[in-house]
């Protein structure tokens, strides 16, 4: 128990180090935030966009797709999953079991007496 309120001491002084993917735009204003995505150079990032477009395209023309048509879709499936990877806010992941741990300690306190 000493051990999780080091670190919750931790976390209440130094939280830029447990919310690290969403970044203020500015610092007088926290209600808009930044993401950072990583591509490759200029060509990967128009490339994921434009299979973003062509996914979006396909999925509002309903376009069934068959495995032998010329259309590469495992590509744009594949660039919306990069994506959506990236969005994913794996960094934080320590602080939610940290106050989940905590939760279920002071609910364990509460329930044995």
């Amino acid at each position: 128990m000493e051990k999780d309120k080091i670190k919750l001491n931790e976390f209440i002084e130094n939280p830029e180090h447990y919310f690290v993917l969403l970044k203020p735009v500015e610092e007088t204003r926290n209600d808009i935030h930044t993401i950072e995505l990583n591509v490759e150079g200029y060509r990967d990032l128009f490339c994921m966009i434009m299979d973003l477009l062509k996914t979006a395209k396909f999925a509002l023309d309903g376009i069934e797709v068959s495995t032998e048509s010329n259309i590469n879709t495992e590509r744009y499936v594949g660039s919306l999953l990069r994506i959506i990877e990236m969005l994913i806010p794996l960094e934080e992941t320590e602080l939610l079991d940290m106050l989940y741990l905590k939760h279920l300690n002071e609910k364990n306190k509460s329930d044995s007496n």
